[in-house]
């Protein structure tokens, strides 16, 4: 398993990138919930490697963490602009690694400043009072990808 940090910065942009709820995902996005603090708790995709799928489904607790625990603070900065700031933990404690920006386009995560072209699609799936659930899909030099994060809030 490749964590969502390592993800991050091969990518500089696996983060959020902009929110638009579709039809049928309204019912599970409420925009009002997204800032705060998000713990990850489970971690789950694929990618390929040198020729071989390498997949994984990590779970975490973020309450009592590890060395390869991560969390999240989302921030709305201006009109349907937030900030994400990464952390991972190490050594004992949290610690920063990235910020970025992102606006919200239905269910779409859009970076703000941003120019990943490997990142084909980053969707908010879930965004509720408890549990925010980020789809990213892509491809790389070394074929397709795909990662999907689930936060429980702090």
């Amino acid at each position: 398993m490749l964590p969502f940090s390592f993800h991050l910065s091969l990518s500089n942009s696996i983060s959020f990138v902009n929110f638009a709820a579709c039809s049928d995902d309204d019912e599970d996005i409420d925009v009002n919930q997204l800032e705060g603090n998000w713990g990850l708790v489970l971690d789950e995709g694929y990618e390929y490697y040198e020729g071989e799928k390498d997949s994984w489904s990590d779970s975490y607790d973020p309450a009592n963490p590890t060395e390869d625990c991560e969390k999240i603070t989302i921030s709305k900065v201006s009109d349907n602009i937030y900030s994400v700031i990464h952390y991972y933990y190490y050594n004992n404690q949290w610690n920063q690694s990235d910020t970025e920006k992102f606006t919200l386009d239905g269910n779409n995560l859009l970076p703000v400043d941003e120019e990943d072209t490997e990142i084909s699609s980053m969707k908010l799936l879930v965004a509720n009072s408890s549990q925010l659930v980020v789809e990213i899909k892509g491809r790389d030099e070394e074929g397709d990808f795909y990662n999907k994060m689930t936060y429980k809030r702090l």
